[in-house]
């Protein structure tokens, strides 16, 4: 049996839900809202109020309820213009109010009394301190992206700006929130998954500087602690990204930074062991290992169909010459050449010890025992080859019976004796060897 008031509190929950839902912004993009009020405080309500984008001319209406408070979500990050318009009162209009992605940018129009042909005008507006959101989040910008130097050309490196964010210590340029495992982070990119395979940190790992160009970011907001439920699947922090779009405009960028070691100093603790021509004598000396990125590209953006349609492209390439540099703890005997002529009454696999004769006395160093053997094994004879499967062993110098199916047939001819020799101070001579048939 139904329970009708099941039903009534269900259909109130929802309610409530998606009025939640259509008051937040979404991990992707961001939102403009605040209260109307006149010059003594009081709110305005019902006051219209448009959103209009400086980059792409789109438009959204919006009217502030009862209380004056209004909110516009689902806005991309970018440069908006806000009107706001009520009976009797002087227009209010912000030209330059700046949408960042998963924030909130808040707009307290303050309207005179007076006729809607006269407008209060503000130059900008700015995301200021969070008071809707129990979050922690730091957002990184397109002025930051773009005149901030980074060590290893990754992006989400400037992540490392948020208070709580270190670097792990192996030099991968992995990230640390509030000294959690580097494995427990999310990161997306326009709201998608953008972690590597088995590994909480962006694709591309640590074989790569990056999995997507830096030019095509226009920003990434840092969650550190307490994100909402749009954000998740972290113990750590959670790295939010999205990419930048065309407008009414063609904008776009072209760079080459480079970074060589030989404009560096030496490092003292780099050496290399180096031989004298004339003694032979080995000693350490400083150098400097080949070491260079190269890193190269630009976007381009604009319309396609004015106020409809834009594209945005970017390439990038990255190039690393990787120094790897050992230095041998004894470079006489490392660099010495094997010999595989061993010295009187030495045997590459010599046993002989203080209580037992042996096969002879071991070889100099394991280098020589192992060249000494395998130039004994090439001086053996070859294995013999299995003949054809349509072919019955024989004797040397006798006929190779065809099969009785086969119309003809011919003696094989007699095969010839050759004789190979190897130098004597291997300890092995070769004997003849008599080729197989062929």
């Amino acid at each position: 049996m139904s329970n009708p008031s099941f039903r009534y509190g269900l259909s109130i929950a929802l309610l409530f839900a998606s009025g939640a839902a259509a008051l937040a912004q979404s991990s992707v993009d961001g939102a403009i809202g605040g209260t109307v009020q006149d010059k003594s405080g009081s709110v305005i309500p019902r006051a219209a109020v448009t959103i209009h984008s400086n980059g792409t001319n789109a438009e959204q209406a919006a009217a502030a309820d009862s209380s004056g408070f209004f909110r516009v979500v689902h806005l991309q990050p970018g440069s908006y213009t806000v009107t706001i318009k009520a009976p009797g009162f002087e227009s209010y209009r912000s030209s330059n109010v700046v949408v960042q992605v998963g924030e909130l940018t808040n707009v307290d129009a303050n309207l005179p009394i007076g006729g809607s042909e006269t407008t209060v005008e503000v130059t900008s507006e700015l995301p200021t301190i969070n008071t809707t959101s129990p979050d922690f989040a730091n957002v990184i910008d397109l002025q930051v992206l773009g005149n901030l130097p980074v060590n290893n050309y990754r992006w989400s490196s400037y992540a490392l700006l948020t208070p709580g964010v270190v670097s792990d210590a192996n030099g991968f340029g992995l990230l640390s929130f509030r000294g959690q495992s580097t494995l427990q982070n999310n990161v997306s990119f326009d709201g998608a998954d953008d972690n590597q395979a088995f590994f909480a940190e962006e694709r591309g790992r640590t074989r790569a500087g990056y999995s997507t160009p830096q030019s095509a970011v226009q920003e990434f907001q840092v969650n550190t602690s307490n994100y909402t439920v749009e954000y998740g699947r972290a113990v750590g922090g959670v790295v939010n990204s999205i990419t930048k779009s065309g407008t009414n405009s063609f904008h776009g960028d072209l760079y080459f930074r480079d970074r060589d070691a030989e404009w560096g100093a030496f490092n003292p603790y780099t050496k290399i062991a180096r031989q004298d021509p004339a003694t032979g004598i080995f000693s350490l000396q400083s150098f400097k290992p080949k070491d260079w990125r190269k890193q190269f590209g630009g976007s381009v953006g604009g319309p396609i169909l004015k106020d409809r349609l834009f594209f945005f492209v970017a390439i990038d390439k990255f190039k690393r010459n990787f120094p790897g540099t050992a230095v041998a703890s004894n470079p006489t005997s490392f660099f010495a050449s094997p010999d595989a002529s061993l010295p009187t009454g030495t045997a590459c696999n010599g046993t002989k010890t203080a209580t037992s004769p042996g096969n002879g006395i071991a070889a100099p160093s394991t280098v020589d025992a192992a060249v000494c053997t395998l130039a004994g094994n090439l001086a053996g004879p070859p294995r013999p080859r299995s003949p054809p499967p349509n072919m019955q062993p024989h004797s040397p110098g006798t006929s190779a019976a065809s099969p009785a199916s086969t119309p003809c047939s011919a003696p094989s001819p007699a095969p010839a004796t050759r004789t190979s020799s190897f130098p004597s101070s291997i300890g092995r001579s070769a004997p003849a060897i008599t080729p197989p048939l062929k």
